[in-house]
């Protein structure tokens, strides 16, 4: 959902799992969400020139948006064929479900995690686990997040056996924009003062000259 919408929107989840969805938005606007069978969020707005309703806003925008539609450790990119596939080192859980485009059920591990089948059996470690990088993958709604540098993520989800993945915002586009606009604002600063400083010098010139005359 567009940043627009989120003002006077709120969502909880309680200890049993159920989820309350609730708005306190002033606006001249009538509308109304509807949830459709295909588990599309539409927010549909009164269009008082065509005396019927019109949708505004959808959150499925793609096949890819539907949520638990790959299963677990699916992967969906809308300019594949098929447009959906397990994740590099899984295989579906399913074979039969997956050829018949029915991908819920999701994908399994092809071997089990090394480090936790040693730890779980009180082996000497043989190889140690490690994490393939993926771009542009969405993170669970709820994931549990914190303030920590990506190497302490990667070895607090290896200490942990029912970590399976983790996600880090490195922020490198945030901040290389911020530093542009600091850039850019002391340079128009420094700009500015030099036009400034240059017209008082020749206001103070011009007003001594005219005292030296008189």
């Amino acid at each position: 959902m567009s940043s627009v919408y989120y003002d006077g929107f709120c969502l909880i989840e309680d200890q049993d799992g159920t989820y309350y969805f609730s708005c306190s938005y002033v606006s001249n606007s009538f509308f109304h969400y509807v949830l459709t069978t295909e588990g599309d969020i539409e927010q549909r707005h009164w269009d008082y020139e065509k005396d019927d309703w019109g949708i505004s806003w959808n959150a499925v925008k793609s096949e890819c948006d539907v949520y638990g539609m790959c299963g677990a450790f699916g992967s969906c990119n809308s300019k594949s064929l098929p447009i959906r596939s397990c994740l590099p080192g899984f295989e579906p859980k399913n074979t039969k479900k997956w050829n018949r485009r029915n991908w819920t059920s999701g994908c399994v591990r092809r071997t089990p995690s090394s480090q936790c089948a040693v730890v779980n059996s009180s082996i000497e470690a043989v190889k140690m686990d490690g994490f393939l990088k993926l771009k542009t993958m969405k993170v669970p709604d709820f994931a549990d997040s914190s303030l920590a540098l990506e190497n302490y993520c990667r070895q607090q989800c290896l200490e942990n056996c029912s970590c399976i993945a983790y996600a880090y915002d490195s922020g490198t586009d945030k901040v290389g924009d911020g530093k542009k606009v600091v850039t850019i604002s002391v340079i128009i600063g420094a700009i500015f003062i030099s036009i400034c400083t240059f017209l008082l010098w020749r206001w103070m010139a011009k007003q001594q000259g005219n005292y030296i005359h008189t």
